[in-house]
């Protein structure tokens, strides 16, 4: 079974995050060079249409386009840079059923097991980060109206007393659910190793012991980097060092 291609335009609606959501835009900076990789992509040239969505997104990002390059990549036999670029594109759309689809499909491919997460995780991500950030912009907004028209008309009545603590409490809440999701996101780093053979080293040099060999599309979550190696931990808890040339990233 293999992917489904979509080649329309999806408007992520983004809300600003903290400034976490650096290079995220909800239109493709070039609208003609994502055409030319969908119809690489349609001819069969799978590799060269990754390429053509990779060099896209250094310039901004849609769930979209990421949906597509991860297909192009899956095309193209390479799944952990499939899997990385599903991830990415499920934290701009993460109800989005296609992607979902696609991603499971990667995933039972690789023949290995996705890092679990944690319940509060699930539920974090059942919305983007910009949602999270818009629903707490709404709340905030909603309490400024009603404060403003508290002291424009003190003599309104007690409804709009009630209302004005309403919206404070639903503010206070919805900004602690947005930084919940701002930490979750920023923290939460996954990477994926890009081909069999990947050499998880026991120190972040070429010449340390080797504690095992990485598969393609193999799962790690990051906890630090040194230099041209980051520091990595597997589903079953083994740690070690991995070349950063050897993984595709959720957080480039």
């Amino acid at each position: 079974m293999s992917p489904r291609p979509n080649s329309r335009t999806v408007l992520a609606r983004l809300g600003q995050a903290l400034g976490l959501l650096l290079a995220v835009g909800t239109l493709h900076a070039d609208q003609a060079a994502f055409e030319k990789a969908n119809t690489l992509y349609k001819d069969g040239k799978h590799a060269e249409a990754a390429e053509a969505y990779l060099e896209l997104s250094q310039t901004g990002v849609s769930a979209n386009l990421l949906f597509n390059m991860g297909n192009a990549y899956f095309k193209a036999g390479e799944l952990g840079r499939a899997l990385a670029a599903y991830q990415r594109a499920l934290h701009l759309a993460p109800r989005h059923p296609d992607i979902m689809v696609n991603l499971r499909i990667a995933q039972r491919k690789a023949l290995t097991e996705p890092l679990p997460l944690s319940l509060r995780q699930q539920w974090l991500r059942k919305l983007s980060l910009g949602e999270w950030t818009a629903s707490a912009s709404f709340c905030g907004t909603l309490f400024l109206i009603l404060l403003t028209v508290r002291q424009v008309w003190p003599d309104s009545g007690v409804s709009n007393i009630l209302w004005t603590r309403l919206s404070a409490v639903a503010t206070a809440v919805a900004t602690l659910l947005l930084v919940m999701a701002v930490s979750h996101f920023s923290g939460d780093q996954r990477a994926f190793a890009v081909r069999d053979g990947v050499v998880v080293h026991s120190n972040p040099v070429e010449q340390s012991p080797e504690l095992f060999q990485a598969t393609d599309g193999m799962e790690f979550l990051l906890l630090e980097r040194s230099g041209d190696f980051v520091n990595v931990r597997s589903g079953n808890g083994s740690v070690g060092w991995i070349h950063a040339s050897d993984i595709a990233l959720t957080h480039p």
